[in-house]
């Protein structure tokens, strides 16, 4: 959950940055760190026939999901992922956590390096190992007939550097990121309002991200930012996919919060809220 939360702080960076006018090439330069998942666009449109439709036109789906590299200790598995849904009034928000073992029917995804995996029923965070985004994209659109419109990874690893970058501090992955990026961002001098600083912040958050043609520039994630910093106090609330035994949804809990989602209600089920956001 605090990944959503963390878009709000680079949100607010990017604002900066744009009103502190550090230049055309600073612009073209964190324009260009973005990665665009071209791979996961294609793959998606070679099933569009199996998604579900767009039901509520203007409403946005956004599945963001943070991965750690098998290089950075990791297994390529998302470690935390999140369904940011926005509605069509955009005066409501909610940021729905999906569990890694969330139990999934994925379908046969080409795997990143050749070949495809198989069908299989298997924990939601396995989907992105088999097939990349798109494959956990086509998983959770099975599950909860919610149309994904967009998508972003950011790299775990990644935001440890922002750490570094705005505080000089070493946080390990469940840190309190967010804290630190607020702390600095009213620090003064020695903070985000510092140049210097911010562009060290923008350099690390813009290579940290890949996302789907659509939100793969600057202005698309600062207007994202910006859509949930104009939301009404209490506008964003947090839910989880219920789950019981083995990871499996937990009905009808799973069900009301996934027809909600896809007819752009609010979210009422109590089962379903969290207290605090998730680690």
């Amino acid at each position: 959950m605090r990944a959503v939360l963390r878009w709000l702080a680079i949100g607010a960076g990017l604002a900066l940055v744009l009103a502190a006018g550090l230049g055309m090439a600073a612009y073209r330069k964190f324009s260009d760190n973005i990665h665009t998942d071209r791979t996961a666009e294609q793959a998606l449109a070679r099933y569009a026939g199996e998604r579900p439709p767009v039901l509520v036109p203007g409403a946005r789906n956004i599945l963001v999901m943070g991965t750690a590299s098998a290089s950075e200790g990791g297994d390529g598995e998302p470690e935390a992922a999140v369904l940011l849904h926005l509605s069509a009034d955009r005066q409501r928000a909610a940021a729905v956590g999906v569990p890694r073992d969330l139990m999934v029917a994925a379908p046969p995804c080409a795997r990143p390096g050749g070949g495809v995996s198989p069908a299989a029923y298997e924990p939601f965070a396995a989907t992105y190992r088999a097939g990349g985004a798109a494959c956990s994209i086509r998983a959770f659109e099975r599950l909860s007939g919610i149309r994904v419109d967009h998508h972003l990874v950011v790299d775990v690893a990644g935001f440890q550097k922002i750490a570094g970058a705005v505080g000089g501090r070493t946080l390990d992955r469940r840190g309190d990121l967010l804290g630190a990026l607020a702390r600095e961002a009213r620090g003064g001098e020695g903070g985000l309002s510092h140049p210097a600083r911010l562009y060290g912040f923008l350099d690390t958050a813009t290579s940290s991200i890949t996302a789907d043609p659509g939100l793969s520039s600057l202005p698309a994630l600062y207007d994202l930012a910006a859509s949930l910093r104009r939301l009404p106090s209490g506008g964003l609330v947090f839910r989880t996919v219920p789950v019981a035994g083995p990871g499996a949804p937990r009905e009808p809990e799973a069900g009301r919060l996934f027809q909600a989602v896809r007819a752009d209600r609010p979210l009422r089920c109590a089962a379903c809220a969290l207290p605090t956001p998730l680690s």
